[in-house]
C-alpha cells in the first residue's frame, strides 16, 4: 500500500510539475499558523465569556437596586416630602434617582453598540459608570447616547487608540465576540494556484497575530479589573438593597395597611410617623444618596 501511495505521490508531482509537493508544504505551513491563531482565539473567547458572566451577575444586582429604588422613591417623594428631611439638597437626590432610572432603562433596552444585551449590558453600564472615564477624562456616567456607548466600548478595549489601547473596535471584540477563525479553502483548479492561495492565507493569519495578541492583553487586563470591581459593586448594591428593604419595613411595617393608616393621620393633620420611623426615612435618603453618588462619580 505504501509503495502505491509513494508512486502516486511521485506521479502527482510529475503531472503537476511539483505542484502537489508545494501544495502539501503550504498546507503544513498554514495548519501550523492556524493552530496558533486558534489558540489566541480560544484564550480571548474564554476571557470574553468570563467577562460577560461577571457583568451579568453585576447586572442582576443593579436590577435589584432599580426595583428597590422604585419603592424608595415613592416613600421619599410621595409619602414623605424630602424638604421635610434634614437633607441638604433634596433636589439632588431626586435628580440622582431620575438619572439612574433613565440610564438603567437605556442600558437594558439598547445595550452598548449592540454587543451586549440584558443584564450584561446593565452590568457594563454600571461598572464603567463607576470606574471608567472617557479618553478626555470626562466621567462616562455624564455622557449619553452614542458618546456613552463609544466611551464604554473604548474602555473595554483597553482605552483609546491614542493612548495605546485597542479602542472601540477592541471593546466590541472583547464584549461581543471576535471574528470566527478563517477556514482552510481548497476549492481551486490547479495545484500551484491552491498553493499560492494557501501561502496568501498563511500570510493573512500572520498579519492578524499582532492585533490578536494585543487584544488578548487587553482582554486579560479587563477581565482582572472586571472581577475586582464587579465583586465590590455587587457587595455595594446587595448591601443597599438589604438595608433599604429593612428600613422600608420599619417605615411601613404592615405594608399597604401602614400606608393607609399614615394617609388617614395625614388627612386629619396628625403626626404621621413615629420618631423611629422618621429616623429610618432620613437614613434611607442618606443611604440612597451615597449609593447613587457612586454611579455619578467624577473621574480625573
Amino acid at each position: 500500500m505504501g509503495i502505491f501511495r509513494t508512486c502516486g505521490s511521485i506521479l502527482s508531482n510529475v503531472v503537476t510539475l511539483g505542484g502537489a509537493s508545494e501544495l502539501e508544504h503550504q498546507r503544513d505551513l498554514y495548519e501550523h499558523e492556524y493552530k496558533y491563531y486558534q489558540h489566541l482565539h480560544g484564550l480571548i473567547s474564554d476571557c470574553k465569556l468570563q467577562i460577560e458572566s461577571d457583568l451579568s451577575d453585576l447586572g442582576q444586582s443593579i436590577s435589584a437596586v432599580q426595583q428597590t429604588l422604585v419603592s424608595v422613591e415613592k416613600i421619599l417623594t410621595t409619602t414623605y416630602k424630602l424638604d421635610a428631611l434634614k437633607f441638604d439638597r433634596p433636589e439632588l437626590l431626586v435628580n440622582q434617582m431620575s438619572k439612574f432610572h433613565s440610564s438603567y432603562s437605556s442600558a437594558l433596552s439598547v445595550g452598548f453598540g449592540g454587543v451586549l444585551g440584558g443584564t450584561a449590558a446593565v452590568g457594563a453600564w454600571g461598572l464603567v459608570s463607576i470606574i471608567g472615564s472617557a479618553s478626555t477624562g470626562t466621567a462616562i456616567a455624564t455622557l449619553s447616547g452614542a458618546a456613552a456607548t463609544n466611551a464604554t466600548l473604548a474602555w473595554f478595549g483597553g482605552g483609546a487608540l491614542a493612548a495605546g489601547g485597542a479602542g472601540m473596535s477592541g471593546g466590541m471584540m472583547v464584549l461581543g465576540g471576535i471574528v470566527a477563525a478563517p477556514m482552510i479553502f481548497f476549492a481551486t483548479k490547479k495545484a500551484y494556484e491552491k498553493a499560492e492561495q494557501l501561502e496568501q492565507a498563511t500570510q493573512e493569519l500572520k498579519d492578524a497575530f499582532p492585533e490578536l495578541e494585543q487584544l488578548l492583553v487587553s482582554a486579560n487586563e479587563q477581565q482582572t479589573e472586571v472581577i475586582v470591581y464587579t465583586e465590590r459593586m455587587r457587595t455595594l448594591c446587595d448591601n443597599y438593597v438589604f438595608e433599604a428593604q429593612t428600613l422600608m419595613t420599619l417605615i411601613h411595617p404592615k405594608g399597604r395597611w401602614s400606608r393607609f393608616y399614615q394617609w388617614l393621620r395625614r388627612l386629619f393633620k396628625l403626626d404621621v410617623f413615629t420618631e423611629k420611623q422618621e429616623s429610618a426615612i432620613e437614613s434611607l435618603s442618606n443611604k440612597t444618596h451615597v449609593l447613587l453618588s457612586n454611579f455619578n462619580r467624577s473621574h480625573g
